[in-house]
């Protein structure tokens, strides 16, 4: 992460989720709610498997994302926005997901892009966090 002026700039690793186990026992102690969105998340960025044909030096694969808008998440679960929100913020504060951007939708609205965090990375992002002035939550609502 990198401050620049009053924004804070994030530095974020790509990852492609192949040949990985999601840690749904670790998120099922957030609720049932969120094991539901996680699992949706999961699912799209995993199949996300776009990969940068740059050499290695440049390589930064772009695979793992996911952009669902929140109302598709809550329809396709069968919840209400506000218990995905919540649910949505829970994984935010965690690490198991991160807000990495906004995407034009084809009505003009924004869609947040959130990246699935690696099973393997969760504990350093966590402890990286730990840095942070403000939750992941606040962040993504203040800046996206």
């Amino acid at each position: 992460m990198f401050y620049l002026g009053h924004k804070y700039i994030y530095k974020l690793m790509a990852v492609i989720l192949k040949d990985t186990v999601p840690p749904i026992t670790e998120v099922a102690k957030l609720g049932y709610a969120s094991v539901a969105v996680y699992s949706l998340l999961y699912q799209s960025a995993y199949q996300d498997q776009r990969y940068d044909k740059r050499s290695f030096a440049q390589r930064r694969d772009c695979g793992g994302t996911t952009n669902w808008s929140h109302k598709a998440i809550a329809d396709t679960l069968g919840m209400g926005k506000s218990k995905m929100l919540k649910c949505i913020n829970l994984l935010l504060d965690h690490c198991f997901i991160q807000c990495i951007g906004l995407l034009d939708s084809s009505k003009g609205s924004k869609h947040r892009i959130y990246r699935v965090v690696h099973p393997s990375e969760i504990e350093n992002v966590r402890n990286a966090m730990a840095f942070m002035p403000l939750t992941p939550s606040d962040l993504a609502k203040k800046y996206f």
